[in-house]
């Protein structure tokens, strides 16, 4: 249980960190998604945390776990970001991960 609650926070810290890095560097706005992957894969890599030893599942290559560790990372900051904009009703237009909505119009 602790080795999602690592893996759910450190989504959460990579999330944040990219959003506070794209709004002081504009010219990062368009490679958000880029910037998610090296911070997310990064993190895990830097601290070698692998959710395979955590769950104690042997495989192979353990630098493997790491960075798969690492791309869960990255999956996971989309969820929050959607959670993010479901609590505050405010839909990031410029994000990759949930794209511009624009309502359905009826025609009767």
């Amino acid at each position: 249980m602790y080795d999602f609650a690592i893996i759910a926070l450190l989504a959460l810290a990579t999330l944040k960190l990219v959003d506070f890095l794209t709004d002081a560097v504009p010219q990062l706005r368009s490679m958000r998604s880029l910037a998610t992957f090296v911070i997310g894969v990064g993190a895990t890599v830097l601290i070698d945390y692998s959710l395979f030893r955590g769950f104690g599942v042997s495989i192979r290559n353990d630098t493997v776990g790491v960075w798969v560790t690492g791309f869960v990372v990255t999956g996971l900051t989309v969820p929050w970001r959607a959670l993010f904009g479901y609590l505050t009703h405010d839909r990031a237009t410029a994000d990759e991960t949930l794209g511009e909505h624009t309502p359905k119009v009826r025609a009767a």
